[in-house]
């Protein structure tokens, strides 16, 4: 389970929510209304007060790089000289974990996409690349997932695949932190919605 309890940064507000393991909470609200920073605050990307619990396990003083998240947004960051199988094998290095081209291979196809494993980047259509990028952010088994707006800029069709994909990571046991300004994805992903508007909590909806 993540526990948020009364974080507060320069925007947010005593902010306090709950998600079970292996659900999704969307997180809505207009421009400026601190999603993004909610989003950073968890990854340890930026300073706050308050106490985030993943699992139990408190995460406060562990920098970003220990943190057991990954966080998926508009920017790939997938490196252009290095295939899309061979991003997710420098993801796995980077973890500590061992390079297992079964693995890579077994997620690739789960995505849809092994048939593009020994392509660039470069090689492959927009949706293709999210769809890597969503794979190796997943590869290192996060138990944690942050995704801001990472499919907005993608046709309709294109985004309806990559909800299914982040529909799976149910069976992964993955919790996962949708930040968007669409309602459709919103209720096609998320168990629960979360409002925030001036950086404080001000609707909370779902189970």
């Amino acid at each position: 389970m993540l526990r948020v309890e009364n974080v507060t940064t320069r925007i947010l507000q005593g902010i306090s929510f709950r998600v079970p393991e292996g659900r999704c909470v969307a997180i809505a609200g207009p421009s400026g209304s601190g999603k993004t920073t909610m989003l950073n605050a968890i990854a340890g990307a930026l300073p706050y007060q308050g106490t985030i619990y993943l699992a139990g396990q408190r995460l406060d003083d562990l920098p970003p790089w220990q943190r057991p998240c990954r966080y998926l947004n508009q920017r790939l960051y997938l490196f252009p000289y290095l295939t899309v199988r061979g991003n997710l094998a420098l993801a796995q290095y980077a973890a500590g974990l061992p390079r297992v081209k079964k693995e890579q291979m077994d997620l690739l196809e789960e995505m849809g996409i092994a048939h593009l494993a020994e392509r660039y980047p470069r090689q492959i259509s927009g949706g293709e690349q999210q769809r890597a990028a969503l794979s190796r952010a997943l590869i290192s088994r996060p138990r944690l997932l942050l995704l801001d707006e990472p499919f907005s800029s993608l046709d309709r069709g294109t985004r309806v695949r990559l909800w299914e994909a982040v529909r799976s990571l149910r069976r992964h046991a993955v919790t996962v932190v949708l930040v968007t300004h669409e309602p459709e994805e919103a209720a096609a992903l998320a168990d629960r919605r979360l409002v925030l508007l001036n950086g404080r909590l001000v609707s909370e909806g779902g189970e």
